[in-house]
This record gives structure tokens, sequence and C-alpha cells, in this order.
């Protein structure tokens, strides 16, 4: 907070028209007038905020004893914007200069406050004396209130048992692992040599933006066409769960000076990526929830519409620490598939939890891994009142989870907070997959929905990224090829993301055109298809075509061209098989079945291809 202060024969003021910001005011606050006073000209500023009880005890002493020293009979205080370019939210200052009233009042000395937000007209005389001007600046050290708290821990088993962390011993590697991290507070001992999946960042072009923000990713062509067909498959996985879905897209900075994002980042906590311009400050969306929550508010909602779901892969930004951002999983910039789905009660909420639960778990056993949970609650009184639900996922599942009690009392706007953990080729837990129940933020931004009755209610709303982040699902493909490395297996992705699906190697130049009619006749299928034209010879066309993980690969020769068939190297099962173009054709249709397809992202033949 910084102040100015002025000794004054008398002020007097005239509130003239309101901004956008304004408070509501009575008749009597549009007009002012006090003699003998030192008026204290305020400007609010953002760290305020953080301790708004300790800033205003501090400015009140002052003024008191500045107004004693000088002989003032009254005080009056005058929002003044600025003496600062740091402003807090309007909110914010109002309050503040508020209790300042309030507390300078309770000491029976004369107080008068000009409203905020109002573009005003004033008069003052100064009266000249040594102490008629001074300036303040009160500068508090706000102590952040830590918004993940501790908490406390417990082990439910799939038979209903609770147990301390300390006395479970069963369990997988990766439940272990989260246990520990998570509970204990045993952190893994870091790895001395480089994580084996970022090779495989490099092969496929994912790599950092040096020339950015730390924590900001770049893909070029193979890693592109990899990031949009995750992107395109979280898109087909939400509208394959038999729910209605409106697909929106929206922004990226929300202001803060709007109570309802400005509450819902107070949540957040920490890592916020905020922006200013001016005098203002915008929050970087952290998901897609502001810009959802505040087109939903403006919906004509129904019963008989309910539940639905709305979705968006949205850019969203965490200030993550910069020494712990790491390549596709802990990023400052991230791409969210972020479905919010809309019930009328708590019994469709879990209803619909429970169909969320089974595809996130499907999804994950899809590529061969398993998932372990930890389950966020933000009280006793949640857990017993979703008590049923659980079980009924660790029915399912047939695997202990480890519950996270939050500190009572903390106003989170979920009561069941899901993470979805992998157990890494690092042997760390890692949280891929969500899903929550919110139960606050439809009331916050004034979301409602019409019941039989015709009255207004606020529904039940479900957070889920059903695979992560898109990076996050980048990251557990790239792993899962590293784990299959581990184990001698050759690593391969599958073959819907893999970015050259098949590649024709002409023996030489008289065969190009024969292997460009083969590619033809894939393409026709909806096959991703490269042709090595180079001069290169044939040893090392083969090499290369294994080397860049191509799923499929066929040397076009005279033979070949002759039979009409193809001698094709597998690489999901190492090995070669004969076979025609429409068999390989039909082959990769039915591997692919299902998942979404694009066409390659840099030109077909090699020879046009430019070294990344």
């Amino acid at each position: 907070m910084r102040a100015l202060y002025i000794h004054a024969d008398f002020m007097e003021f005239e509130a003239k028209k309101k901004t956008p910001v304004a408070e509501d005011i009575p008749e009597q606050m549009h007009n002012g007038r006090m003699e003998e006073a030192l008026v204290a000209f305020i400007t609010v500023e953002s760290v305020d905020e953080e301790s708004p009880d300790q800033v205003c005890s501090e400015a009140v002493d002052d003024i008191l004893q500045t107004a004693e020293r000088v002989g003032a009979q009254r005080v009056m205080l005058y929002p003044y914007a600025h003496l600062s370019n740091d402003l807090s939210s309007p909110k914010a200052a109002t309050g503040i200069m508020r209790s300042m009233e309030e507390a300078i009042s309770s000491t029976g000395m004369e107080v008068s406050r000009a409203p905020f937000g109002w573009y005003k007209a004033f008069n003052i005389r100064c009266k000249g004396h040594p102490l008629s001007e001074l300036s303040r600046d009160f500068s508090v050290k706000a102590q952040k209130e830590e918004r993940k708290a501790e908490g406390s821990f417990l082990i439910l088993t799939p038979e209903g048992e609770e147990l301390t962390v300390e006395d479970f011993k069963g369990g997988s590697d990766c439940f272990r692992e989260m246990v520990n991290k998570e509970a204990l507070k045993k952190e893994s001992i870091a790895l001395s040599e480089e994580p084996k999946y970022l090779r495989l960042c490099r092969k496929f072009g994912i790599q950092w933006e040096a020339m950015s923000d730390v924590g900001h990713m770049a893909f070029t062509p193979s890693g592109a066409l990899m990031f949009d067909l995750v992107a395109d498959y979280s898109t087909d996985i939400v509208n394959d769960l038999g729910l209605p879905i409106y697909m929106v897209r929206g922004t990226n900075m929300f202001s803060l000076d709007e109570e309802p994002v400005r509450e819902h980042a107070e949540l957040f906590g920490d890592r916020l990526y905020s922006v200013k311009t001016g005098s203002k400050t915008f929050v970087m969306r952290y998901a897609a929830c502001h810009q959802q929550f505040a087109m939903m508010k403006n919906w004509n909602m129904s019963y008989r519409q309910l539940p639905f779901g709305a979705f968006e892969v949205a850019d969203s930004y965490r200030l993550e620490q910069s020494g712990e951002t790491m390549l596709c999983f802990r990023t400052r910039r991230l791409n969210m598939p972020d479905l919010h789905v809309v019930c009328k009660d708590m019994r469709e909420a879990q209803e619909n939890f429970s169909l969320l639960d089974d595809r996130i778990m499907g999804e994950m056993t899809e590529l061969g891994r398993e998932y372990d949970l930890l389950i966020n609650l933000s009280s006793r009184k949640a857990y017993e009142e979703n008590r049923d639900l659980i079980m009924e996922l660790l029915r399912r599942h047939g695997r202990p989870v480890l519950l996270h009690f939050y500190p009572e009392g903390t106003n989170y706007y979920w009561t069941i907070n899901i993470e979805y953990h992998i157990l890494d080729q690092m042997r760390r837990a890692r949280e891929i997959g969500t899903v929550q129940i919110d139960v606050g933020n439809a009331e916050r931004f004034g979301i409602t929905y019409a019941n039989k009755e015709a009255e207004r209610e606020h529904p039940i709303i479900l957070h889920t990224a059903v695979i992560g982040t898109i990076e996050r699902y980048l990251y557990t493909l790239l792993d899962t090829a590293v784990q299959m490395e581990t184990v001698g297996k050759v690593a391969h992705l599958p073959v819907w993301i893999t970015p050259e699906q098949v590649r024709l190697l002409p023996v030489g130049d008289k065969h190009v055109d024969a292997a460009k009619e083969l590619a033809d006749a894939l393409e026709m299928s909806g096959v991703r298809v490269g042709i090595d034209d180079t001069d290169a010879t044939v040893g090392k066309k083969v090499r290369r075509a294994k080397q860049d993980w191509c799923a499929y690969v066929a040397v076009i020769g005279d033979k070949e061209t002759d039979s009409g068939r193809i001698n094709v190297y597998c690489r999901t099962e190492n090995r070669d098989i004969e076979m025609d173009v429409a068999t390989l054709g039909e082959r990769i249709s039915l591997e692919t079945k299902g998942k979404p397809f694009r066409k390659l992202y840099m030109p077909r033949e090699l020879s046009r291809r430019v070294d990344f």
C-alpha cells in the first residue's frame, strides 16, 4: 500500500460518474467535505491482498499517529490509483478501505471515506507547514498459505479396510512409490543419467523452445503430427462417452478484477502465470474452467438437458518452478483436453464419475499400463458422503487406493479429486489422468438450471482430462516404448500415432515410379507413406527406416514390381512378412480402427525433406 498525506484546511469532493469497477454507494456519499483534516490518498497494491488485515492495521496506526502529530481533528480516506502501477483488485481495495474506515472510527476519531471507482472532482487547500505533505509505503511481507496442505493419509483396501501408511506393506511398485512420495515424503533418488525418454523426444522433434520462457515446448513435423493426433483422439474419446457434448473455444487469460476468477485463482495456489497490461492483471488459464464457466452462466439450461459435457483442448499455463520443468511432463504451457460434465445432483454426478473412471482406466490398459489411484478428499465429511462411490471403484479395480484428507475448513471447490498415476521408467509415480466432483464453481460463477418446479438450482460439475494433458499422454507413449526396450523388445509406438506408418524403399531410380503407385494406393486407404527416393544403398535405407521407427518397411525392386507381392518388415513383431499392398492396407486399417488419421506433415519423398 502506498499513501500520500495532506494536512488540509479543507477537502471536498463530488462523485461524478461510475467506472465499471465502482462500488455502489448511498446518496450521502456522492458529496463530502471536511475541515481541519488529514487527507490520506490511498493506493492499495496487489501484494496487500495476501495480508489485508496486516496492511490495514499498519496503515491505520500510522494515520492516527500522524494525525496526532500534526493536530488534525479529522481523517478523510481518499482512494487514489495513481501512486503505483501494481494495483490490487477493486474488491480487495474497497474492502481494505472500508476496514480502515471502521478501524479509525472505532477509536473515536471522526472519519470520512470517498467512494472507490468513481470519477470525482475535488478541492483541497494544504496548510503548507513542514509536515503537511508526507508519503508512506507500507510494505507488508505476506505469508503465503500453502494451498495443497499436508492433511493426513490412509490406505483403503478393496475389502473396505482402512490402514495407516506405515502399516500397509502390499500394493504395486507404483502404489508403494506413490505412498512414499505423497504420504511419507520420501523422495526418490535422482537419476545421474539422462532420462531415456528424452532420446525419443529428440527422435520425434519434441523439444524446449530456447527463445521463449522456461517450460515452453516446440514440435517439428513428426512431433507436431503426434501432438495433433493425440488432440484429435482426446476429442474422439469425449464424443464416444454417450453424453451430449458442446465443443467450445475460448481465450487464455482472464481478469483478476472479476470476483469468480479471483476466487478460483486463490484456490489454485501459487502457480499462477499472470500477465499485466496497464493497470490490469490477468491470470493465464490453468485449464478450460474459466472460459467454459463464463459461457455457462449465460446458458439457459433445464433439467431435461442435463447431464451434458462442455469440451475444449485448452492451452493452459502453470508457473512451474524453472528447476522442476520436465519435457512433456511438467511444463509451463500445456494443452488440457478439458471436459466438464454438468449434472443435476450428486447422484447423477456420481453415476457419471464412474463412467469417466471406467474410460480413464481403459485408456491406460489399452497401452499395456496400469494406474494406481491417489484420492484427494476435501474433508472427512466428503469421504463419508462418497465412500460408497470409492468402494465401488475399488471393487472394480481390485487395487488399494491412497486417501489424502485435506485439512478441515479449507474451502476447496471440489469434494473428491482422483489422480491416476503410472510408474515410469525412472521408477517414479507420475500423475496422468484426473477426475473430480466440483460443488463450488457453479455458485461462484452464477451457473444455474431450471428444475422440474422451474426453480433455479446450481448444478454439480465434473472436471476430467481422460488421457491427461496432450503432453503427458505423449510422455506415457514414449515412456512405454522405453520400458519395452528395457525388457529386450523392439520399442514401437501404436501404429495410429507412428508419424510414418509405411516407408517404401525403391532399389533404384527405375523403381521410384512403382513405389509411388504403391504409395498412392496405400494413401487411398488412409495410410501415411514415405518413399526413400535418395541415392543411398538399400542397406542404408533399411537402417534409416528402422531408426525412424517406421511401423512397416518394404523394399521395392524388380521382384516386387513383377510379382505384386512385397516383403514387409513389421516393427511391432520385429520380423518380415510377405503380403500384397492391399493386405498391408487392410492390416493397418485394422490396427488403427477407431483412431484418428492425419496425413504426413512433411513431403512424402525423403529427397525433398530438410534435415531437422
